[in-house]
């Protein structure tokens, strides 16, 4: 272990003892400082670590999060293990929870970073709206379907397609009533495709969701992960002034069916590269490209 990450996992320790925190998360896959946590604080705190190594989940019982493929900075990586972390039931709306991140540009991680953060409806460190009800993120799918479309959204946020920025809009659970609240804009290319390839665990149909990312309209997602359709019009638009100030129809679309519905609504800002989730009619957590 390197000197800089035992001193940052000291510090970590003390904070999460001193603040009275529920959980802390090591967003980065160290498995010799993961230990050290382990035996310092015991059982009175839940340990969690995120890997880089892709959006497959390995045994929950390890309470290991999958991070997406991309380069992603510190408070991105912290942003996407909360929400994974909220999807796995590892962590609870109004829990507070010790972050510990660092720089992995050098291939080696060097922590440098501890962050106290509020799981808090009202929490600014997650970009959300005032009263956003985040325990919708656990319900609406199996943690590993949700963390395999969250990985979508981020990577195209990120690296774009064919090195150009495309907006994306995918919708995820209660699909037979996202379905029955919209239209389609264009030929379903997912009708008729074998279940199994249309599922967003499959390497596949998570390429195919990018492909089709730049299709007018919303991708459907069914809560077992099966890619119902894409090019869907959402008739349920939020009111004007109901979602943050600069958003646009995607936005508003995605606020609306969510309002309407027990899904969960991932919007890709075309302009910023930005992936901002929504729930219950709200906007529940903004990952900017820049994070």
């Amino acid at each position: 272990m390197l000197a800089k990450n035992r001193a940052m996992i000291e510090g970590a320790v003390h904070i999460a003892r001193e603040t009275g925190a529920d959980a802390v998360i090591l967003a980065a896959s160290l498995p010799e400082e993961k230990q050290f946590l382990q035996r310092a604080l015991g059982q009175a705190h839940r340990i969690i670590t995120a890997s880089s190594a892709g959006t497959t989940r390995v045994a929950t019982d390890n309470e290991i999060l999958g991070l997406p493929q991309v380069r992603l900075r510190r408070r991105g990586r912290a942003k996407i293990a909360l929400l994974e972390g909220l999807a796995a039931g590892y962590l609870l709306p109004g829990q507070r929870v010790v972050i510990i991140s660092g720089d992995l540009s050098d291939g080696e991680c060097e922590l440098d970073t501890i962050a106290v953060v509020e799981l808090t409806d009202q929490e600014e460190f997650l970009g959300a709206q005032e009263d956003a009800p985040l325990s919708i993120i656990r319900d609406v799918a199996d943690p590993a379907i949700f963390d395999a479309v969250l990985g979508v959204c981020v990577e195209l946020g990120h690296e774009g397609k064919e090195g150009k920025r495309v907006g994306l809009l995918v919708t995820l659970g209660d699909a037979d009533n996202v379905l029955k609240l919209s239209h389609q804009l264009v030929l379903n290319p997912f009708q008729g495709h074998p279940e199994q390839e249309r599922c967003v665990l499959h390497p596949a149909a998570r390429r195919a969701i990018l492909e089709f990312s730049g299709v007018d309209g919303a991708i459907i997602v069914r809560s077992d992960g099966i890619i119902v359709a894409a090019g869907r019009y959402l008739q349920n638009l939020a009111p004007e002034g109901t979602v943050p100030a600069g958003l646009g129809a995607r936005h508003r679309a995605a606020a609306g069916i969510t309002s309407s519905t027990r899904c969960v609504a991932f919007a890709v800002s075309e302009t910023t590269g930005d992936t901002r989730v929504f729930g219950g009619g709200r906007l529940l957590m903004t990952i900017e490209r820049a994070d």
